[in-house]
């Protein structure tokens, strides 16, 4: 047998920080020399460990990577950050605070970051970071981190990007727990409670483990760590973890977008479909207009016959909710359940029978996506016989037609009629199997 090829040579030099920077300046700003820099570099991708780490703003995540930036130069490795900053509302630019934070580092040979605008994108990163960690991959770094805004539960993007994923948390999250639950969890590779020296510190690194406990029993382990990255303690431990997820779990995810799920992946989506319940009651508990446009979004997938994607949604809260839930004959205490929020779904009244069957996928995946960021939710097709006062206070067309309405927010666990649960027959009791082994 043959022996392997080496690796073709990297075509971007590691010591000439001015290429790189151009290359990551045409990719970001998408200029014509873009493709061609694509097309170079893909053979030389998927060498470098990429980390993502993310986290409530404050958390102290750029710190952190300061320490981490110290303790992997002590191992010899070559590292380059990519660190996304909120766009200024004047210019549009990068706030660039990062680079201030990581200073220590950041003269160093063999260190390059580089700051990036979000624009506004959300998902916790921009639009082109993957593109721009390609670029540094193809370069020879050994480690790229990147750094996202800190948006907390819509900053999961950094899932198909990263191949291993730190939540860094403050101490004293209470009841940002839930938030964390609402979709972090789900992601971490790693949690870190940094600034590990504050007195909330180790009830904030119980609390994560409870929540751990209530992962899949098929999902990977997942290990808390204290830091005080001002004093680089606990930092060589994150970095052993880090070094060992990799070592475990393999590297290049964001160039394998088809690669089977992980098994945390499938526990996640098995998760959030197996405890998804219809709930009678609903903490008053706000939900942010981005959290419910990204479950739209996430649900917008279902497949549609030739994508004509049939729906219409109407999404309702606050005052508005109010309104609406009195003018149903004043059903509100027996519709929406109380919930912050009620979605109203509609379609085209001209379109064939099949579209409702394409409306259905659309509806299961908004209660799924729900679920998996700890939001629940209560079809209910009590609302068709309101059809004509909703469509007047919604002001609907007059060729859409009410499909159902929802309930969406946070369940109230102390509630009794929400402790029911049905049980489901397995799929023996309703399948059949023909010419399986």
């Amino acid at each position: 047998m043959s022996a392997e090829l080496p690796p073709p040579p990297a075509p971007i030099d590691l010591g000439d920080r001015r290429a790189i920077a151009r290359m990551i300046s045409a990719v970001e700003n998408a200029l014509p020399a873009a493709a061609d820099i694509a097309r170079t570099i893909a053979p030389h991708l998927g060498r470098a460990h990429i980390i993502g780490i993310t986290g409530a703003p404050g958390a102290g995540k750029s710190t952190l990577i300061n320490a981490l930036l110290g303790e992997l130069l002590g191992r010899g490795q070559r590292i380059a950050v990519v660190a996304v900053d909120p766009s200024s509302p004047v210019t549009g630019g990068a706030v660039l605070g990062d680079r201030v934070r990581m200073g220590e580092h950041g003269a160093h040979n063999s260190v390059f970051i580089r700051s990036l605008s979000s624009r506004g994108h959300q998902g916790g990163v921009s639009r082109t970071t993957s593109r721009i960690v390609d670029v540094l991959d193809a370069a020879g770094f050994d480690t790229v981190i990147v750094e996202t805004v800190g948006a907390g539960q819509s900053d999961v993007e950094i899932t198909g990007l990263a191949d291993t994923r730190i939540v860094v948390c403050p101490p004293g999250l209470g009841d940002d727990v839930q938030a964390i639950k609402a979709g972090i969890l789900e992601i971490a590779d790693l949690f870190v409670v940094n600034k590990g020296d504050l007195p909330a510190a180790d009830a904030t690194v119980r609390d994560l483990l409870d929540m751990l406990r209530l992962r899949h029993r098929t999902a990977a382990p997942v290990p808390v760590l204290k830091t005080v990255a001002t004093r680089n303690e606990g930092i060589a431990a994150v970095v052993d973890a880090a070094f060992a997820h990799v070592a475990a779990t393999g590297r290049g995810r964001r160039i394998a977008p088809h690669a089977m799920p992980t098994a945390d992946e499938t526990a996640a989506v098995d998760c959030a479909i197996t405890t998804r319940r219809s709930m009678r009651a609903f903490l008053p508990t706000p939900v942010p207009q981005a959290m419910v446009q990204e479950i739209l979004d996430v649900a917008s997938r279902a497949l549609s016959g030739t994508n004509m994607r049939p729906w219409h949604v109407h999404a309702v809260a606050g005052a508005h909710h109010a309104a609406l839930s009195a003018a149903v004959l004043h059903a509100h205490d027996h519709l929406c359940f109380d919930a912050p929020v009620g979605l109203f779904f509609t379609i085209d009244r001209g379109l064939e029978r099949g579209r409702w069957l394409d409306y259905g996928m659309f509806l299961q995946n908004v209660m799924v996506a729900a679920r998996a960021r700890g939001l629940d939710t209560c079809p209910q097709a009590a609302f068709l016989k309101f059809h004509r006062v909703i469509a007047r206070e919604l002001a609907l067309p007059a060729n859409e037609m009410l499909v159902c309405g929802m309930s969406l927010g946070y369940a109230d666990p102390d509630a009794p009629e929400n402790r029911f649960v049905t049980e489901r027959a397995p799929a023996a009791a309703f399948a059949r199997f023909v010419g399986f082994d």
